[in-house]
Parts: C-alpha cells; sequence; structure tokens
C-alpha cells in the first residue's frame, strides 16, 4: 500500500504501511508527525486499526487529558464502533460528503 498523509487540525501526518514484526498493529508518533500500520493487515482490520492510530492522533493534536489505560480504551472503542459504522452504512460516507461540499 502507498504511503498516505491525513489532516488533523493543523497538522500534516504521514501514513506508512510497513512491516511492525507481528508485535503491533500500528502505532502514533506526534513528535515524528506520523502513523505505522503493519504492511500486511487488510479490510476491517487494516481500518480498524488506522482508525485506531488517527483517534491516538486525535487526542495527542488536542490535548486531551487522561491516563494512558483511558486514551488506549476510548481508542480502541471509537476505532471498532467507526468502523462499524462505516462498514454496515457505506453511503453515509458519500452522504457526508456531499454536505460538506
Amino acid at each position: 500500500m502507498k504511503p498516505m498523509k491525513i489532516k488533523i487540525a493543523a497538522f500534516d501526518f504521514d501514513v506508512d504501511f510497513v512491516p511492525l514484526n507481528d508485535e503491533i498493529f500500528g502505532d502514533f508518533s506526534y513528535i515524528n508527525g506520523r502513523i505505522r500500520i503493519e504492511k500486511n493487515l487488510k479490510g476491517p482490520l487494516l481500518v480498524d486499526t488506522l482508525k485506531h492510530e488517527i483517534n491516538h492522533a486525535i487526542f495527542a493534536v488536542y490535548q486531551l487529558k487522561g491516563n494512558k489505560d483511558s486514551e488506549e480504551r476510548i481508542c480502541s472503542v471509537m476505532a471498532s464502533a467507526e468502523t462499524a459504522l462505516w462498514r454496515d452504512n457505506k453511503w453515509l460516507l458519500g452522504w457526508i460528503k456531499k454536505n460538506l461540499d
């Protein structure tokens, strides 16, 4: 998969698909301005992982507070819920795009 950029607030983050040695699905580094995703992920697990790491980026950029456990739990639940939402309501992304233009 090709690298890409994601904009969150005033920041652009690189998204790279790299081997992560079967230890983690992905990670986020605010200081390095990047998200890394395990290159072998596919389908809903890929989408869920990217959304999870985006949630970490949102947590950092918007300076949301909480202990590390609560951040991890919030990012996981939001990523899984939103992945299911987009999977089950494919029409919704087009509707959102149309209504944001």
